[in-house]
């Protein structure tokens, strides 16, 4: 297993690794769908904000933290036009399920709550304890506080930190485990998105799924784009590059993974997998081994 410090490093779900931010914007920041290779926690703190999660659209509020697995579509999105020169603010941490795991003792699993989260498919929890929600938030600062200097505590007060924010969250996962409901969901999108991320595998276009929904090609795609952002084919492409990476790290090779998750060449996929990660699956497959023989 290997230490990491920053992003930077490119981090997988099996090295050690956590890094705590605080990002404020004057304005609306544009940022395009995305996966991590490691879970992100975000907690909101202000502005006009939703967040769109493999498919679902969550508008967030004061108290609301987000968990979102790794390899899982996300994007911010704004609440509407007019607010788009509000100041945006949050805190987030990055931190792999390696890193989570290594907090268990005895019966106790720091990283079980939140893999049941994600079985369940639920990323959004409001933490109505307004003292429990000041000490997640406490515990992210004094990680990120403590990342812009170097002492020998550091260490073991951001490993406190960790302990402390999670088993917190834990404990709000596991009371509110019930799914909330999304916002601002066109029912149709949501069965065509639900449809692709179950489909992936399968021979996928706009005509096909225009076809299974009954639906006009135009028309689908004008309401796909109006709630995702994104065309239909980026889409399926974002999520079979994810699950391609999913199960590279996992150990998969590149020769047999492009199968696996939908494309019908390995050409096609190395084209869209070094489009979208700036680098060819060989090298993310040997990147990844490296990682692990360390």
């Amino acid at each position: 297993m290997r230490y990491l410090l920053h992003e930077s490093d490119h981090p997988i779900s099996t090295d050690y690794y956590y890094e705590c931010r605080k990002t404020t914007n004057d304005h609306f920041p544009i940022i395009p769908a995305h996966t991590h290779d490691y879970y992100e926690i975000y907690i909101y703190l202000s502005g006009s904000v939703m967040l769109f999660i493999e498919g679902r659209i969550y508008k967030v509020k004061r108290g609301d933290i987000m968990v979102i697995p790794p390899y899982t579509i996300h994007q911010l999105l704004l609440t509407s036009e007019e607010q788009l020169n509000d100041e945006y603010d949050r805190t987030y941490m990055y931190i792999t399920p390696a890193c989570l795991s290594s907090f268990g003792f005895n019966e106790y699993s720091l990283l079980e709550p939140i893999e049941l989260a994600k079985e369940n498919k639920r990323y959004h929890f409001n933490i109505a304890d307004s003292d429990d929600f000041e000490r997640i938030f406490e515990c992210f600062m004094g990680i990120y506080q403590n990342s812009k200097r170097e002492f020998r505590e550091k260490e073991m007060l951001n490993r406190a930190h960790i302990l402390e924010a999670v088993t917190l969250l834990n404990k709000h996962i596991l009371l509110d485990m019930k799914p909330r409901k999304a916002t601002h969901v066109n029912p149709l999108i949501d069965k065509v998105l639900s449809y692709i991320n179950e489909h992936y595998k399968e021979d996928l276009s706009l005509e096909q799924l225009a076809g299974h929904f009954y639906l006009n090609k135009f028309t689908l795609a004008k309401l796909f784009k109006e709630q995702t952002d994104r065309t239909v084919h980026n889409y399926i492409i974002l999520k079979r590059i994810s699950m391609a990476k999913q199960k590279i790290t996992e150990g998969m090779l590149p020769s047999v993974v492009y199968q696996d998750v939908g494309f019908r060449d390995y050409s096609t996929f190395y084209r869209a997998f070094l489009k979208m990660e700036k680098i060819s699956p060989k090298e993310f497959a040997r990147f990844c081994s490296d990682k692990k023989d360390n």
